[in-house]
Formats: structure tokens, sequence, C-alpha cells
């Protein structure tokens, strides 16, 4: 009896020990704070299964999903550019490098594209910066047209606007202060005689201001993937911050000739304004293009005789730019642009243009 008696106590002061000693050990946990993971722990949180518990998260060791450390939100994915309007031409396969010495071209920048399937077929320095002169005016036509909400509204010019042209000796289709014109008649005369009396009055009609016109021209640059290019006016008089490449217009002249009416006045050679108090005939407008390739023809085999037509185009001339010339010639059912600057005249401007032609293009 008094053997199990002892056994008994023993057992009892046992479990009175381990009783105390949970609690000292509870009680300890409670101070410290060592029931959770803290902040600065370097102990990795450790994913849980949707499907256990909180109670068997805690009696686990791991973290319940209330206390977890938040992970980090994932970035969205940079959203990729815009495809610029008109996707970049390419060099055809049998691309040659225009050869200045061996035609004996004048010009010191020349491009050649067949524009039905956006390739490169020969050019020279066709990426580097240039000054484009009037050939700016393309792309004055393309934003008018594109902007334009009324194309009956007709313009009416001002004192001001003449006096500053006159000024700056910019070459003029004949406007007068206070004729009012037809957004037509504006497009036909920023084009044929090269009028930047046109293609202000285009600004001036679209955009309120050349300023604001000229905001436009450079977002359509933008848009269209040119990055070599930028303008300060509508008409092309030099600055030194209107620049572009030949490659660019040539994407700008492409672009141009998909809509029927800017190819329209591109290729034509005489167009007749409407009647007004100040011109009751209109003005009769007689392209550049046209009267500087009249008499020429391009000559593919050597014979003597013109294959293909060639259907119109777009020159310019500034100091800084030498002559500039675009032309647009079709052959064999197929349609191809040529553009030349830096050329020492303007016979010779065509003579570089059709060298080009005749040298790259097998017939």
């Amino acid at each position: 009896m008094n053997r199990m008696n002892r056994r008994g106590g023993a057992a009892l002061v046992a479990v009175l020990i381990i009783l105390i000693l949970v609690a000292a050990g509870t009680a300890i946990m409670i101070v410290t704070g060592k029931g959770k993971i803290q902040e600065t722990s370097n102990i990795p949180v450790i994913a849980h299964d949707d499907s256990s518990s909180k109670a068997d998260d805690t009696q686990s060791g791991t973290v319940p999903d209330s206390e977890s450390q938040a992970e980090p939100e994932s970035k969205p994915e940079p959203e990729p550019e815009p495809e610029p309007e008109f996707p970049e031409p390419q060099k055809a396969e049998k691309f040659k490098e225009i050869d200045f010495k061996k035609l004996g071209l004048s010009c010191k920048y020349g491009l050649l594209m067949d524009i039905d399937n956006n390739e490169i077929v020969a050019g020279i320095n066709y990426e580097k910066k240039i000054y484009p002169a009037s050939l700016t005016k393309v792309m004055t036509l393309i934003v008018a047209m594109e902007n334009i909400d009324d194309k009956k509204v007709k313009y009416k010019f001002t004192s001001k606007e003449i006096s500053k042209l006159v000024e700056e000796n910019a070459s003029r289709a004949g406007f007068e202060i206070g004729e009012s014109v037809s957004f037509e008649d504006l497009m036909y005369a920023a084009i044929l005689p090269s009028g930047a009396d046109g293609t202000v009055g285009l600004a001036n009609v679209v955009a309120g201001s050349e300023k604001k016109f000229v905001e436009l021209m450079n977002k359509k640059a933008e848009a269209m993937g040119l990055t070599g290019t930028h303008f300060t006016n509508t008409s092309g008089l030099h600055d030194k911050n209107h620049y572009s490449t030949l490659k660019d217009m040539g994407i700008i002249l492409s672009y141009a000739l998909k809509d029927k009416t800017i190819k329209k006045v591109l290729t034509a050679d005489t167009y007749t304004t409407s009647k007004t108090k100040q011109h009751p005939e209109g003005i009769t407008l007689y392209s550049i293009v046209a009267s500087r390739l009249m008499g020429w023809f391009v000559d593919l085999d050597g014979d003597g005789n013109a294959e293909g037509s060639l259907l119109g185009g777009k020159t310019g001339f500034t100091d800084e730019a030498g002559f500039a010339l675009e032309t647009i010639y079709k052959y064999n059912k197929k349609n191809y642009i040529c553009i030349t600057t830096k050329s020492t005249s303007d016979f010779n401007s065509v003579a570089d243009n059709l060298a080009i032609y005749e040298n790259y293009i097998k017939k």
C-alpha cells in the first residue's frame, strides 16, 4: 500500500511539475511574441493550401493567410508600340546602290521605289538628313484632306497673309487680298504652281493657323513612323528644324498616291480656279512638273523610244535643298516613284530622275 501510494504520489508530483512547465512556457511565448513570425524575421513565408484551416496552419507552425506577407503585385506587360500607319519600305531583293559617277548624276541624294510592292529598288544617301523644300507640300495635302470638316468651305485671304508671302519671296498661285477661294482651289494652288498661298490657305481653313496645322503635320509624321522628319511650316521654306530623308519623303508620296483626290492633283497638268470678283475667269494654274517633263521620256532599253509614262510629281528648290524633284512613273502596270535632291539645276534634276529609272528598272 505504502509503495503504491509513493508511486501515485510521485506520479501526482510529476503531473504537477509538467503543468507548471507548460504554464511557464506559454507565459514566455506571450511575453516575447514568439507566437507568430515577425516582419523582420528571415524565415520564409510558406505558401498555403487553400483547403487547410487556420487551426491547421497555426498548429503546423505556418502563418495564417490573414497574417502572411502580401505577395508583390505583378507589373502589367508594357503595351506594344502601335504599328505605323504606313509600313516601312524594305530593300528589294536585287537592291542596287546608285552610282553617281557612272551615271554622271548631279544630285547628291537619290531614291527609286516600287510603290506597288513597297520596296526600295535603288538608292544612295536616302536615310540621311535633307531639306525637302516644296516637296513638303505633299504632306500638307495629306493632312488637309484628312482633317477638313467641310470640303465646300471657302477661304478669304487677308492683307496680312499675302503681305507676309510677298515679304518671304515665296512662290504663289496668285490669289489676292479679299479673294474667297474653295478648298479644291487651294489644293491645286499648293501643288501645280507650288503656291505658298495655297498651303497657308489650307492651314488656316483646316486648323485656324499655320502653327496649329504644322502640329498636325508632325503628329501625322509620327503616326506614319517617320523618325527622320520634322516640319516647321507648310510650304517648305528653309528652316534648320524643317527636315526629312528621302526614305521618309518616299513614304509620304506613296501614302499620298493611295488617295484618289490627292493623286489627281499630283498628276494634273492644268487646273482653273473658281471664278471670283478678283478673277472673273478664274486663275489657270499650270503644273511646274508637267512643264519640266515636257519632251522627256524614259527609255529603258536604249532604243530611242519611250517605255511607260511619266505621270506627274512635285518640284522643290531652296539654296540649302538644291533642286529637288519627285516623279511618278508607270511601266508594265507597275508604279514607281523617284526622288532626288541637291541637283545643280532644274534641267539636271529631271535628267537625274530619268537616268535612275533607265538604269535600275529592268524592262
